[in-house]
């Protein structure tokens, strides 16, 4: 949902604005010390980016050799064993498994999304090089995206059934409500749609519906109030005490300012 992670940005509710602001121009902040990347002589040198660690993205795990015959077993002991020994070889990786263990090294950051995320991309060609600075790799980043839409996936849910909850405890509380609900709960729903369909627009509906605004029960109060005041079977056809252009609905609600005969 909604602040938008460094690589994506959910369809759904995003979580809240960006937050804070640019620092002004002649002020340049400390960066703080980074637990995840911290300075380079708190670890060993990497190689430049876009060539692979010792042992990165090789075929084979560098402790993983051929078989080699025992002297003291026969040639079909030796050929059993050469079997099981293979078997644990690891798969060839191909050219795209390849491609995920090596850091961009124009900074370009190619990360998949689940269906109904997409890539801040503008985010990501900012953050990007600096990424590829700090020898993170494309598969790293693929995974600490996964987890950040995993995770605000689940917070989004979680808001969604939170927001459910809470709209059906508006509509609790105006069946119980002594002066809309009980046994007036039938005549007060009627009343309220009637002022929803004579005075109101398809707009006003889809909102209502949208936003669960319908189901408050001040709403509902207001509205029952209002269609109370409109007569379905005798709408008025003559102005205010004589005949004339008939009253609107409007001028029922505020007889002051209903128009003279």
């Amino acid at each position: 949902m909604t602040g938008s992670s460094p690589f994506a940005m959910a369809a759904y509710n995003a979580e809240g604005g960006s937050g804070g602001g640019d620092p002004p121009a002649d002020i340049t902040p400390k960066e703080p010390e980074s637990i995840l990347f911290p300075a380079d002589g708190e670890k060993p040198a990497d190689p430049p980016a876009g060539e692979k660690k010792p042992g990165e993205g090789d075929d084979t795990p560098a402790d993983w050799k051929e078989y080699v015959d025992d002297p003291a077993k026969s040639a079909d002991e030796n050929a059993a064993a050469k079997a099981e020994h293979d078997k644990t070889k690891p798969t060839e990786k191909t050219d795209a498994e390849k491609a995920l263990d090596l850091v961009p090294e124009d900074g370009k950051y190619a990360l998949t999304m689940p269906e109904g995320v997409e890539v801040d991309q503008e985010l990501l060609d900012a953050l990007g090089p600096k990424f590829a600075a700090k020898k993170m790799t494309v598969r790293e980043a693929q995974e600490l995206t996964d987890e950040y839409v995993k995770i605000n996936a689940a917070r989004t849910q979680k808001r969604m059934e939170d927001w459910g909850k809470t709209i059906s405890g508006w509509a609790d509380t105006a069946k119980k409500d002594e002066e809309i609900g009980g046994d007036k709960w039938d005549g007060t729903v009627q009343a309220s749609q009637r002022a929803v369909n004579k005075l109101g627009t398809p707009g006003l509906k889809q909102y209502l519906n949208a936003s669960g605004g319908g189901n408050h029960p001040e709403l509902i109060r207001i509205f029952a109030k209002v269609g109370a005041m409109i007569s379905e079977d005798s709408p008025p056809q003559d102005g205010a005490g004589g005949k004339g252009k008939p009253v609107e609905a409007a001028h029922k609600l505020f007889p002051n300012d209903a128009p003279k005969g």
